[in-house]
């Protein structure tokens, strides 16, 4: 279970942290990466950057919860 308790509608991302963020609705987990010295988030497969400033511009205080499923190896 993850809690998000940050939420950027304009972009329907949603923090935990500033190092684990979500796409919403896909609840994609995003990579983290700097470039020139700023940090960018940016979807798997994806060469498309959006900055944690221009994130951070339109976030709001709300809670989602998102339930993931255990992955347990065999030994």
């Amino acid at each position: 279970m993850i809690i998000l308790k940050y939420w950027n509608s304009k972009h329907d991302i949603a923090f935990a942290d500033w190092q684990t963020v979500y796409q919403l609705p896909q609840k994609i987990k995003m990579l983290r990466e700097v470039y020139r010295g700023e940090l960018y988030y940016r979807m798997p497969g994806s060469s498309k950057r959006t900055s944690y400033k221009q994130l951070k511009r339109g976030v709001e205080k709300k809670q989602i919860i998102i339930h993931e499923e255990i992955y347990l190896l065999p030994f």
